[in-house]
């Protein structure tokens, strides 16, 4: 009797200690639907990984590199040398301008794209278009920024996140 109620504690324990590392609580500035999944990997690895990731959901960490200028509505997340670029779902949300520099965690759907034009950074920007309040992106295309394997640039489709 005492082997089974030793075990049903360790299983009791696993399962509670299962629910909290499953609920994706961290502190920090949310946004859109923050974050869910309960392990983040750093941008290196998604990059290590992105054949196997391509069209999935996952959560990501790093530094915002670069961001739309004018509403907020893009980010381009970094970790050492890697960059991916971020658009969020449906334009749902937006970050503070002063966002750039700061670690976040986000979430989404990881795609890889054929490139029209690998200096573009969001969706209008890439295709030379404009932003809904006429502002043009001109200015955002200075440099390439993401990273490209043969025609493909890897993005995310972003529901949330949470700025650290």
């Amino acid at each position: 009797m005492t082997k089974r109620f030793g075990l049903l504690v360790v299983l009791i324990g696993m399962i509670l200690m299962a629910c909290n590392r499953d609920t994706a609580e961290i502190t920090g500035e949310k946004f859109g639907q923050g974050v869910t999944l309960a392990q983040a990997m750093p941008v290196n690895e998604v990059f290590n990984h992105a054949a196997d990731l391509n069209g999935q959901v996952v959560r990501i960490s790093g530094t915002i590199s670069d961001m739309c200028k004018h509403k907020g509505c893009w980010m381009q997340v970094k970790d050492g040398d890697q960059v991916l670029t971020v658009r969020f779902k449906d334009e749902a949300f937006t970050l503070p301008l002063e966002s750039a520099g700061r670690k976040v965690d986000f979430e989404g759907l990881l795609i890889a794209e054929k490139v029209a034009n690998p200096l573009g950074t969001h969706e209008a920007c890439a295709e030379g278009g404009e932003h809904k309040t006429g502002e043009t992106c001109e200015n955002e295309r200075g440099t390439p920024a993401a990273r490209q394997a043969s025609d493909l640039r890897y993005t995310m489709i972003s529901t949330g996140l949470v700025l650290l």
